[in-house]
């Protein structure tokens, strides 16, 4: 069982929705638990909402998702050309229960097997790695 669905688009109002319908569109061709699904629901919009902001600084940015549904692991990768990411992921805590920001992150890793940045010189590259097992 190999498969893959892409999402190449622009940033703006409807990223997120795109990013979600792209899952889906994995989802509804295969029989993936749901703690699993609801894991890399959760970690790729909380790292695509990080891209939107962030990296785009607000603007319209090219953005590539790309979903493999590989025999053990989903893995997603998105790759933005915008502004690098100034990210440590080997820092990453939960803020303050009183912090109104910044949790993004630290959800997307402690749902995860696997995630991790880098810039190339095409831009910046995320890859998010969930085992197929609950």
């Amino acid at each position: 069982m190999t498969e893959s669905v892409v999402l190449d688009t622009t940033t703006g109002p409807d990223t997120l929705d795109e990013i979600q319908a792209t899952l889906d569109r994995l989802w509804e061709s295969h029989d993936v638990d749901d703690v699993v699904r609801m894991h890399m629901d959760l970690a790729a919009g909380e790292i695509g909402a990080n891209i939107v902001e962030h990296s785009g600084g607000n603007q319209p940015i090219r953005l590539r998702l790309e979903v493999e549904l590989l025999p053990d692991v989903v893995r997603a990768t998105f790759f933005d050309e915008g502004h690098p990411s100034p990210v440590d992921l080997g820092g990453v805590r939960m803020p303050d229960e009183m912090s109104d920001r910044g949790r993004g992150l630290a959800i997307a890793h402690r749902v995860l097997d696997e995630l991790s940045y880098r810039r190339g010189r095409d831009g910046n590259h995320w890859t998010l790695v969930r085992s197929l097992e609950p």
